[in-house]
């Protein structure tokens, strides 16, 4: 398996780098325009992302939006892991093995916020962000709004994430650390909610370890054995696919809310 010289525009998903992500094919006018401009908004996110798979330091920002995207940052590593896989096939597993280690000590970071700076740094953010209704529940809301629960100065209601997430807690802390690393489930969540809530941290290492493991490596071994096969079909369709991955971590968020 060889990997042939490629430029760096054509290392990127979408063959000509992030400037044929900004020359969006999505449509633009019409009700589809109208309701795919979210999705218009994040893909300049995403090609931003990708922009560092055609520099040198592309490993290093690999690890640095690997570490974010565990505690705070909304994109994921998985596009420009890929990117770099592509470019650079022999190297896909060192690749993945640098995705998942940045990504585990991001966890680490995630439930050290939650522990020590939650009341002082993460809620005033998250109140800013208008998401305080969503991860802390509002009083008189659910089943059981006469027992909340209250940790890191914050009263957690049923209706929130939160309080859904200590539930998983309850039931299975390494599960609950493995399934948010290895789905769209929102990691971030889950590893902010262990801190506040003092959960196991050898159950937050090991099951991130093992879920953010599964994933990156899996994506890197995709990329190595079966790269020449999928890259032009993620050439093709990465604006689409854009679209799938925004809705799917979308959905990961009401599964936390409505299904747990």
């Amino acid at each position: 398996m060889t990997d042939e010289p490629q430029s760096a525009r054509e290392r990127a998903p979408g063959g000509a780098g992030p400037a044929a992500i900004e020359a969006s094919r999505l449509p633009k006018g019409g009700l589809l325009g109208a309701l795919l401009w979210p999705f218009r908004l994040v893909k300049g996110l995403y090609a931003w992302v990708l922009s560092w798979a055609e520099s040198r330091y592309g490993v290093a920002a690999l690890a640095l939006i690997s570490f974010a995207e565990a505690s705070f940052f909304p994109i994921p590593p998985d596009p420009l892991l890929l990117a770099l896989c592509f470019g650079k096939r022999r190297r896909s597993l060192y690749f993945g093995a640098v995705c998942t280690a940045a990504s585990v000590l991001g966890g680490i970071a995630g439930w050290y916020i939650g522990y020590a700076l939650f009341e002082n740094v993460a809620v005033p953010l998250i109140e800013r962000m208008g998401w305080a209704a969503s991860w802390f529940g509002t009083p008189g809301s659910g089943v059981d709004t006469s027992s909340p629960i209250r940790a890191g100065g914050v009263e957690f209601y049923s209706d929130g994430l939160f309080y859904k997430v200590k539930q998983k807690f309850d039931e299975n802390a390494f599960w609950a650390y493995f399934s948010a690393a290895l789905t769209p489930i929102p990691y971030k969540v889950f590893t902010i909610a262990g801190g506040v809530f003092e959960v196991s941290f050898t159950a937050l290492v090991t099951g991130s370890i093992a879920g953010r493991g599964t994933r990156m490596m899996g994506v890197a071994l995709l990329a190595y054995f079966f790269g020449d096969r999928i890259k032009p079909f993620i050439e093709r369709y990465f604006e689409w696919l854009t679209v799938a991955f925004c809705l799917l971590a979308l959905a990961g968020f009401l599964v936390v809310k409505y299904m747990f």
